[in-house]
């Protein structure tokens, strides 16, 4: 995730929770966090017992995010993809609203179509001798089928409202939301089919040759002077190196959808942002 990409998605995560921004510049956030946030955050659930024990009304903290790692700030902590903060963010995103709708705000006085958009944020995990994660937004346009990249990236300098605008309305889909999301899980199966393999090669050469030598150090004909106890045991202390070995060297892929939202956008902002990608 570019730091620009991730500064803007906290920075709206933030807000959109009703946090209070008390300072921003270039790689930089300073939130003052709401109570609920605080408590899903900050981990500091005996202070929110006690106060609510009490009858009290609790303080939250400030939260300072620093999305360049070459900035620095006092009780500052460092969040990029596959930090722990972010992943706490993510799962908190998943469990309160999987799906999200909106709506493009507009100031009309004419009846204005919105199209409809549906937009998968995901995390892409590759497993092997090396480990990595991509993150992917792709939006599927559910009246033509037509897919934009970087979606949320586009979306950053658009308004959008949880209420449509008035003189509004929105066109119904064609392709279904179940659809909808095959034909994105399509998209990202065809993106993978282009990527490098050599890494799967790698991977499982790297996989053999420590299975030569987990079976090379229990060879069971070094054994035959044990006893019979002794010999399971170290039969069973194989397969379970056996098995620990396959989880972490097997190549694989895995797709986790971060979220997903409904997202109404007028025919001219579709069109400025398609022109915006084909540039």
């Amino acid at each position: 995730m570019d730091r620009h990409i991730l500064h803007q998605f906290l920075r709206k995560f933030f807000v959109s929770n009703g946090c209070q921004l008390l300072e921003e510049n270039d790689g930089l956030l300073r939130i003052q966090l709401t109570p609920a946030l605080d408590e899903e955050l900050m981990n500091r659930p005996f202070y929110w017992r006690y106060k609510k024990k009490l009858g009290q009304e609790g303080e939250p903290m400030e939260l300072t995010l620093l999305t360049d790692p070459e900035q620095t700030a006092e009780k500052a902590e460092q969040i990029h993809f596959g930090s722990p903060r972010l992943h706490q963010i993510f799962r908190l995103i998943r469990s309160s609203a999987q799906v999200a709708r909106l709506y493009e705000k507009l100031d009309t006085n004419s009846r204005t179509a919105l199209y409809p958009w549906l937009i998968r944020n995901m995390s892409v995990h590759f497993s092997g001798k090396r480990k990595r994660t991509e993150t992917h937004s792709v939006g599927l346009q559910l009246l033509n089928g037509q897919f934009m990249t970087n979606a949320m990236e586009n979306f950053t300098e658009v308004d959008f409202k949880q209420q449509i605008s008035d003189h509004c309305y929105c066109l119904s889909p064609i392709i279904r939301y179940p659809s909808g999301y095959q034909r994105i899980s399509s998209y990202m199966q065809a993106y993978l089919d282009t990527l490098d393999t050599d890494w799967v090669t790698e991977t499982t050469s790297v996989l053999e040759q420590e299975k030569s030598l987990l079976a090379h150090f229990f060879d069971p004909s070094s054994q035959e002077e044990q006893d019979e106890e002794i010999r399971q045991e170290r039969a069973a202390l194989y397969d379970n190196e056996l098995a620990a070995l396959s989880r972490r060297l097997t190549p694989t892929i895995h797709i986790e959808t971060i979220n997903a939202g409904i997202f109404y956008l007028s025919e001219d902002t579709t069109r400025q942002l398609l022109q915006r990608k084909e540039a």
